[in-house]
């Protein structure tokens, strides 16, 4: 397989039957679907309308909006950016690859139901550039656990920094609970990746010798997969690489926090910039449940929950509503036109990224 993709005359997916992998779909649409739904009813119950009425609008600031979304473009490339040093021990990429192919991935895992975008990133390089599937899920589990690591402890500190009020909201009542678990879960995966790393050779030794009793054949397959996982864990053993994905992070995380306390001020949210760091990082934890498309349902309800910690909430219901919208619309617009795009210039389509199997070649 060529490792330029230029070379290739089309950047079709070869679909694994279509009709099965329909049928594979579709029990997950459905399931997906009432998620989103039980999430978005628990925040309409909750007093936040998931539309707010248009006179809700009337003193959101001109600049609010465009401002906003001005912030998200930088976002959105420092996100993608960084993967290219995460992915730099297994395959050098060229850095518009990497760019596109992420944004590709974004939008998969913003599109599909259940977060089974996540599979996009993978499959597509491997499809692209012959990366193992395996050693690319090691990059989008590093990029995932640092990610929780960073928003869980924004949501620890701010839950300890920011006077709270009372809440009769069963959801934001429990949010301090969840953000220490998230806090400690990631705290836990983050050492596990550190072990595994350290423990390479032993881990892939033992899934060799254990598989291997019954299967030397299966034992051999899943040894290389171990080890194509720790290919994609590697820059994190390297200051230079780990230090340069930390830094373009903090980049991210920190634009997007500027952006979020930029709307809350334009809609009238009396919001800090503290305030716009735990609204960041309780909506990046609660975005990682599994739901509908669109990540609708738990989006809103997430942020919803976070602003009735901190403001009353006959303002959470009317400013706090508008401030949950137009942040869904702005970050559903920029993931749709950034991931459409280069999905197209791909002559790739959606039902290849549903249909695609880890053996499919580009044709």
């Amino acid at each position: 397989m060529a490792s330029d993709p230029a070379a290739q005359t089309a950047g079709r997916l070869e679909p694994a039957e279509p009709e099965h992998a329909r049928t594979r779909f579709l029990p997950k649409l459905i399931i997906s679907i009432a998620l989103g739904a039980l999430f978005a009813w628990l925040a309409a119950r909750g007093g936040v309308p998931l539309v707010p009425p248009a006179s809700s609008f009337h003193g959101v600031s001109v600049w609010a909006v465009p401002g906003y979304l001005l912030s998200l473009c930088v976002v959105h490339f420092f996100r993608a950016s960084r993967w290219r040093f995460l992915i730099d021990p297994v395959k050098k990429l060229p850095f518009r690859e990497v760019i596109l192919l992420n944004w590709i991935g974004f939008f998969a895992i913003f599109a599909l139901p259940l977060r089974l975008g996540e599979f996009a990133r993978p499959t597509l390089t491997k499809l692209r550039h012959g990366v193992p599937i395996s050693a690319g899920f090691g990059t989008v589990a590093a990029e995932r656990v640092i990610d929780g690591l960073l928003t869980s402890l924004c949501v620890a500190f701010t839950l300890v920094a920011l006077p709270r009020l009372p809440t009769t909201d069963s959801v934001a009542k429990h949010l301090p609970t969840y953000g220490y678990a998230a806090l400690g879960l990631f705290c836990c995966a983050f050492i596990a990746l550190g072990m595994f790393l350290w423990m390479r050779g032993l881990a892939v030794r033992m899934t060799n010798f254990t598989i291997g009793l019954a299967s030397k054949r299966l034992g051999s397959l899943l040894a290389e997969k171990v080890s194509n996982v720790a290919d994609g864990l590697h820059s994190l053993a390297s200051p230079r690489l780990a230090a340069a994905f930390l830094f373009e992070s903090l980049i991210y995380w920190g634009v997007n926090a500027l952006g979020v306390w930029w709307l809350g001020h334009g809609v009238g949210l009396p919001m800090s910039f503290a305030h716009a760091v735990a609204v960041m990082g309780v909506l990046a934890i609660g975005i990682l449940l599994p739901t509908g498309p669109g990540l609708f349902g738990n989006f809103q309800l997430a942020v919803a929950a976070c602003l009735k910690l901190f403001f009353p909430e006959s303002v959470v219901a009317t400013q706090g509503a508008v401030f949950v919208f137009l942040l869904y619309l702005s970050q559903s617009a920029v993931m749709i036109i950034a991931g459409i795009v280069p999905l197209y210039a791909m002559k790739l389509r959606m039902r290849d990224l549903v249909e695609a199997r880890p053996d499919a070649q580009i044709r």
